[in-house]
């Protein structure tokens, strides 16, 4: 009997360690596979991207072509095509277009084409040149349709610095063009201290924008008294006929925004 039970345990262990053997080698097995489709993905990848830099040398030579980078997964679309399309042609660019990429580190078809092909553009006509031609396309575009600063879109951030970008610096931009300081206001020596959180709702049935609600932050005690001013200029700013034109959901379309005061 105790023989019989000293075999089972022995037979019990050695089940136990095959057992734990197997799942380790199998782990060790994916591992290795995990990492061959790696290198076949990087090599594959490297060689398309060599062959899309020599389509693109060979290209440059005899005409440029400019192409915008829309992020992947999810980017919204450039707005401008048509406005950049025509200012990059008074330059003897070629508009190439948009591209996208993708999130997955894998290679994109064209990607290093559109990229290289930028490169060349930008080294012939100098970065600063194309970079301030996209930004008046989206500010001719914007316009041509002042709705769009109510509206999300990712491009538009090429407008400002990488630093100093920020989502209401648009909205801001075009409320101050038209708005005057009332007699009498003290302009504080800190920055963004004064400012109303304007909370907009959409109005499904009329496609418009309308305001909801103020929430000011004023520091100082003497400026609270243009608050009814304040308010007054961001409702003819919201409700301006330029401004209300939404054609898309609610869900594109901006509903809180702050104005920021001196």
């Amino acid at each position: 009997m105790i023989r019989f039970y000293l075999f089972f345990l022995f037979c019990t262990q050695v089940f136990a360690f095959g057992q734990n053997v197997s799942e380790d080698s199998i782990k060790n097995q994916r591992e290795i596979e995990a990492k061959l489709r790696v290198q076949e993905i990087l090599k594959y990848r490297k060689e398309q991207c060599s062959k899309d830099s020599l389509k693109a040398v060979e290209e440059s030579k005899t005409v440029n072509k400019y192409f915008i980078n829309i992020a992947a997964p999810n980017g919204s679309d450039f707005p401008a095509e048509k406005e950049l399309e025509a200012y990059l042609k008074k330059i003897g660019v070629i508009w190439g277009g948009t591209w996208m990429g993708n999130c997955f580190g894998t290679y994109s078809y064209n990607a290093c084409y559109y990229q290289y092909m930028n490169q060349f553009t930008k080294e012939k006509f100098g970065e600063e040149i194309i970079d301030n031609l996209v930004k008046k396309s989206l500010l001719d575009y914007i316009s041509n349709e002042p709705s769009a600063i109510f509206k999300y879109n990712d491009n538009f951030e090429l407008l400002y610095d990488e630093n100093d970008f920020s989502k209401d610096k648009l909205i801001n931009e075009y409320f101050f063009k038209d708005f005057i300081y009332p007699k009498g206001y003290k302009v504080s020596n800190e920055k963004n201290v004064n400012f109303t959180e304007v909370e907009l709702a959409f109005d499904d049935n009329t496609r418009k924008l309308h305001i909801e609600n103020f929430i000011h932050h004023i520091d100082n005690n003497h400026n609270k008294q243009f608050i009814p001013y304040f308010e007054k200029k961001i409702r003819y700013f919201v409700k301006s006929r330029n401004f209300v034109n939404i054609e898309h959901s609610r869900y594109e379309v901006k509903t809180y925004f702050k104005i920021y005061y001196k």
